[in-house]
């Protein structure tokens, strides 16, 4: 865009004026003319010109035939007739000058003393434009009597960009119009980077759903249920489950049945950054398992949990070890043969563990956090026999503000939750529910992003996994 392609919307009810703004707003400019309220607003809403010129003197009238009613929009000659490709050439200086109010060189404009307009269509349109159609990036420019103070200060509050007294020199208006034409394409500009900013990280977002589990495994007695909502866009937050390769014998719980590898990481920060860390993070846990399918084939016994989270901490600390980003991680293994939970946690929350006699254990972070240094990792081991559950989550879940302005905080949402888990059944949404209570009856304010996963052991599982008929 030309730094003179602008367009310029001239909202006042006489034709002088009009004639005279659009000569004193200087040339190679598109000009559209408005006598009246209806007219500025129909052509505010087609053209969405640049800089907008309200009158002190602009009308609303009744109908066509009102006060100031000069036909269809646009003013005497229809909408956007004031182009300067279409306007009749400019006298040149030998000319003889044509009759007003096509002045060669136009007056100032200025009002009989003791004038005194209509505030209420000014302020209309300002209003309309700004609140009613959330248009923030035209420039708008109000034309004021000497005096009158109170329409200069209402316009401004309201969103006017600038209050100009009457009369008007040609060399202010001017130099006015062309700060606004460069603030309203600066703004558009913005707001066009901005709208392919959004489009790019909703695009992340859409591959973001891709890497996480969209099915449980196939395993009798196995239920699993998620919870998933980003603060914006893009998360931070990361879970995931499947199925490690058989084990033969020579494991380390000695058991060759199905395993369930669970895993829950947040990724410190928001947006684009934390996203792509959590990118990182599924490919490292992804790649482990891969390895272990390798270690199968090749007859070696699978890799430690303890090993892989090693390994996970280490690619991490490559990637992010002079930098503030950090990785809290739960990754836990079920074996569905031995009965048992073995697990590390990396800095993450406490995991809720719930027997199959209903009580509920916390199972708090026993390493320190990813990507810092390096580090050992021990895991420990808890059972989980038929009738056990166990609920990860991040810490979005009670990081906000409740009804009233305190935080919830750690410890009352795992008080709202542990209820939740001893009862055993649809325990996200009870969760959901205790914290809608918690809200004062709406929605949380939740501020970071939201991830949990539950697993359910029903009954015995044991040999391959079965698969639907």
């Amino acid at each position: 865009m030309a730094a003179d392609d602008i367009t310029l919307l001239i909202a006042a009810p006489s034709p002088l004026t009009r004639e005279t703004l659009r000569r004193l707003s200087g040339t190679g400019r598109t000009v559209l003319r408005a006598a009246t309220l209806a007219e500025a607003l129909a052509l505010h809403a087609a053209r969405r010109p640049h800089v907008v010129i309200i009158d002190a003197d602009l009308q609303n009238p009744a109908g066509p035939g009102g006060p100031g009613g000069s036909g269809g929009p646009g003013g005497p000659d229809g909408p956007g007739s004031a182009h300067p490709a279409t306007r009749p050439a400019e006298p040149s200086l030998t000319s003889p000058p044509p009759p007003p109010p096509y002045d060669a060189v136009p007056p100032p404009v200025i009002r009989q003393p003791g004038h005194r307009a209509d505030r209420g269509p000014v302020l209309d349109l300002v209003r309309a434009i700004r609140a009613e159609r959330g248009d923030e990036d035209v420039f708008l420019i109000v034309l004021t009597e000497p005096e009158d103070h109170d329409l200069r200060n209402e316009a401004l509050a309201l969103g006017a960009n600038d209050a100009l007294r009457l009369p008007l020199e040609p060399p202010e208006l001017d130099a006015r119009v062309a700060v606004g034409a460069r603030q309203a394409r600066m703004a558009r500009r913005l707001r066009s980077y901005s709208d392919r900013l959004s489009r790019e990280m909703a695009r992340v977002a859409e591959l973001q759903m891709r890497l996480l589990p969209s099915s449980s495994p196939y395993l009798p007695g196995l239920h699993v249920e998620s919870l998933y909502r980003p603060s914006g866009d893009a998360s931070g937050d990361y879970f995931d489950y499947f199925l490690l390769p058989q084990r033969t014998g020579n494991g380390t719980s000695g058991s060759n049945g199905p395993v369930l590898r669970v895993v829950i990481a947040d990724v410190s920060g928001h947006g684009a950054r934390a996203a792509f860390l959590m990118s990182i993070v599924r490919t490292l846990v992804r790649a482990q398992n891969d390895g272990a399918a390798a270690r199968q084939a090749d007859g070696m016994p699978p890799q430690p949990l303890t090993e892989t989270v090693h390994r996970i901490n280490r690619h991490l600390v490559d990637i992010i070890g002079g930098e503030p980003d950090f990785v809290t991680l739960f990754a836990g293994d079920i074996d569905f043969s031995t009965g048992t939970l073995e697990y590390v946690n990396a800095g993450h929350c406490p995991a809720l563990l719930r027997d199959g006699a209903g009580g509920v254990d916390r199972l708090p972070s026993n390493a320190p956090l990813l990507g810092f240094f390096s580090a050992d990792f021990t895991a420990e081991r808890r059972p989980f026999p038929p009738g056990s559950q166990l609920l990860l989550f991040t810490d979005g879940l009670h990081d906000w503000t409740v009804h009233g302005g305190a935080r919830l905080g750690p410890e009352r949402f795992l008080a709202l939750t542990e209820p939740c888990l001893r009862a055993g059944r649809d325990v996200l949404a009870a969760m959901e529910a205790a914290l809608h209570d918690a809200a004062g009856g709406a929605p949380p304010p939740f501020r970071d992003d939201v991830t949990a996963l539950w697993i359910r052991r029903e009954g015995p599982v044991a040999g391959k996994p079965a698969k639907p008929d």
